[in-house]
């Protein structure tokens, strides 16, 4: 089984970084010839991606759809606690499955890992 880490920073929807890390990650866990086990740790303007109650209507993707199709498929999505205390976030904004989280956890993820991608 691969041990995969995704740290993502880019914001949600200025650029299309995030929507592509998300692509990246949706694949890997349709990967059937290799067992996948794939964490998700946003840190800066990343954070606000995992917010509920996203309204996209001109563009052809919607992140927070993305990020509930990870978590039911049990990926662990944790944000950056001083990154969503700095934006005025609080767990209550947050999507189902996802969390708040500290360096400690992404440390220990990190070391968990066998591969760490950052975007």
């Amino acid at each position: 089984m691969q041990k995969l880490l995704i740290v993502a920073h880019a914001s949600p929807y200025g650029t299309e970084k995030l929507f592509n890390t998300l692509r990246i990650a949706l694949a890997l866990k349709d990967q059937e010839q290799t067992e996948v086990e794939l964490k998700i740790f946003l840190m800066s303007d990343a954070v606000f991606g995992a917010v509920k109650g996203q309204n996209t209507p001109d563009l052809s993707y919607n992140l927070q759809q993305m990020f509930e199709i990870l978590t039911a498929q049990g990926v662990p999505l944790l944000l950056c606690k001083t990154c969503v205390e700095a934006r005025g976030v609080v767990a209550e904004m947050l999507l189902d499955g996802a969390a708040i989280g500290t360096l400690g956890d992404l440390s220990r993820w990190t070391l968990e890992a066998d591969k760490v991608i950052h975007i």
